[in-house]
This record gives C-alpha cells, sequence and structure tokens, in this order.
C-alpha cells in the first residue's frame, strides 16, 4: 500500500474504472478515490459502465467521463474491485495503454494483474480498502465518507455477509458519524422499481431445485425481461433471494444479457460451496461465497454447465465436513 501511495502522490493524472457491470463497491470505490485525488489538486476522470439508477446516491458522478474513451492518454490508470484486466471491459483498452497501472481490489482470484497491487481477500470490500489509502493521504470529507460507506453497504449485504468483521463496524461507526447513513442505507438495500419487482416475480415462477435440495435456481430470458419492461438493473437482488431459501446450500441466478449480446450472465451464491471456484471456471470470478461469470451460449446450456459445476462444490463441501 506504501508504494501506491507515494506513486499517487507523485503523480497528477488519474484514470479510474472498475469491473463491468459496475456494482455498489466498484462505484463507491472509484468515486471516494476521485474524490479525495480531487481535493489533493490531482486530475481525475472515472470510466464506468452505465449503473443502476439506485447507486447516484453515491456521489462523485461529477467525475464520470462523458466522452469517448478513444482519446485518453492515462497516465495513471487504477483498477478497482477488477479481478483481472478482462473484467475491465472496454476500458482495458485503457489499461493496456497507461504509463503505471494500479489495482485495488479483495478478489481472492485476483493474482495481482497491475504494476502496483493492494489485493486484500479478507477485506469485506474494496471501498473500506481505499479508505485506509485515502487516510494516509487526506482527511475524508463528508462526500468521502458517504461514497466508502454506500460500496461497504452494497458489498456486504448490508453488513450480513462473512467478510464483515468487527473492524468494518468500527470503520461504519466512524463513517456514520458525517453521512445521512439511513438515507443511503434504505436507497441501496431496500428501494426498487415498480417494475423490479414484478421481474422478481418472474424469476421466482420459474424457480427450481436440485433433486437433494440443497441448489436452488432460476433464470430470466430477455422477453421475461421485456414483458414487464423491466431492466437488466432490476434484477439486483434476484439472488440474494434465491440464498435465502431455507436448507440450501448454493444459488444460481441465470440471465440474457442485451439483445445485441449472445451473453448470459451467472450470479452465484453460496452458503459454504466455493463459487467462486465455480465462476473462474466459467471465466469470471469473486469470492467463495459471491461470484458471477459472464458466459457465451444459451441459457439452457449455460444453466446446466453451471449446476453441474455446483453440485460438484456443494459434494466437495459436504464431504470435508462442514
Amino acid at each position: 500500500m506504501e508504494e501506491i501511495i507515494n506513486l499517487i502522490r507523485e503523480n497528477e493524472n488519474f484514470i479510474l474504472s472498475g469491473h463491468t457491470g459496475p456494482d455498489g463497491d466498484a462505484i463507491g470505490s472509484c468515486f471516494a478515490l476521485a474524490l479525495a485525488l480531487d481535493k489533493l489538486g490531482k486530475k481525475v476522470q472515472v470510466v464506468l459502465e452505465p449503473f443502476a439508477r439506485k447507486f447516484f446516491i453515491i456521489p462523485g458522478r461529477q467525475f464520470l467521463l462523458s466522452g469517448e474513451i478513444e482519446a485518453l492518454q492515462p497516465e495513471v490508470f487504477i483498477a478497482m474491485d477488477c479481478a483481472d484486466s478482462d473484467r475491465l471491459g472496454t476500458t482495458r483498452i485503457l489499461f493496456e495503454r497507461a504509463k503505471i497501472t494500479v489495482c485495488i481490489d479483495h478478489h481472492e482470484t485476483n493474482i495481482g494483474f497491475a504494476d502496483y497491487n493492494f489485493i486484500e481477500p479478507t477485506a469485506s470490500s474494496t471501498s473500506e480498502m481505499t479508505l485506509r489509502v485515502i487516510e494516509q493521504l487526506t482527511e475524508p470529507t463528508a462526500e468521502i465518507a458517504a461514497a466508502v460507506y454506500a460500496g461497504m453497504v452494497s458489498d456486504t449485504g448490508g453488513f450480513r455477509y462473512n467478510a464483515t468483521a468487527k473492524s468494518t463496524m468500527e470503520m461504519a461507526a466512524r463513517l456514520m458519524e458525517q453521512i445521512p447513513f439511513t438515507q443511503i442505507y434504505n436507497e441501496l438495500m431496500h428501494q426498487h422499481r415498480f417494475a423490479a419487482g414484478k421481474a422478481m416475480g418472474l424469476a421466482m415462477e420459474k424457480c427450481e431445485r436440485s433433486k437433494n435440495k440443497k441448489i436452488v435456481y432460476t433464470y430470466i430470458s430477455r422477453e421475461m425481461l421485456k414483458s414487464v419492461d423491466a431492466e437488466h438493473a432490476d434484477l439486483d437482488g434476484v439472488v440474494e433471494y434465491l440464498m435465502g431459501t431455507r436448507n440450501a446450500k448454493a444459488a444460481i441466478f441465470v440471465y440474457e444479457k442485451a439483445s445485441e449480446s449472445t451473453s448470459v450472465k451467472v450470479s452465484l451464491r453460496s452458503q459454504g460451496p466455493n463459487v467462486g471456484r465455480v465462476a473462474k471456471e466459467l471465466g469470471g470470478g469473486g469470492h467463495v461465497l459471491a461470484a458471477g461469470a459472464t458466459v457465451e451460449g444459451t441459457i439452457e446450456d449455460v444453466m446446466k454447465r453451471t449446476l453441474k459445476l455446483v453440485a460438484r462444490e456443494v459434494k466437495v463441501y459436504e464431504k470435508d465436513g462442514k
């Protein structure tokens, strides 16, 4: 971390980006660091794919690049909450073009793909790690605190997941002194569009369990999504709801991506089996208990493949006596 702090002090122009399909942690960590760099007088831009409206509550959207990326010549590119360069999507070209590359991430599948890497798999979120970097550079403002808190809330499922440690709650408590934490928490964890509820209903209608009832799974096709006037952003929370099924060890949610794409998104959750290993085999990544991947193929084929891999991990987990 010390090398990265010195690098930030010594350079002036920064591009920040996160993984494809940015979630609250990718957005929160990018915006928090952008706010800090701006406070230090640095030039900074954030390049992210479009994200759900609920994340508009996170301060820092003024740093989002509004034009095309082709003309950018990054001095320092910082990948936030991204396990490998392929997960950067369209911004990978900027990563490859940059003079210096940095990665700040908490995914255990990250092998350190940048010139400088700060990787901490036990951290609750990249946002938590980002605050520790920021505190070595400047005093966090209320906006920085709000961005970090939002990222932490998002990636811990509202401080429910196993990675939530005592230190996580202590950091959150400090941040809460500066921000409207209830408003942020409710917007991220409890609010949803009407269409999202309709999409959830369709997903639950198609929900099934494996023969041993250890795996619960469902899917959403483009046609199903269109039928209730929903968007992909409205699917947040489906896999979490599945994982709440009593006695289930793992949950799988598969959905078709944009109409011009042949890609299928796979979201995985677990109560023990290593779904991070499944995601890696599918070309994605993540954690032991939460992971995902984007796979070429039909919903049917991708679901069959994923079910087979998850069933294997459930057997491994049970064989180990857990």
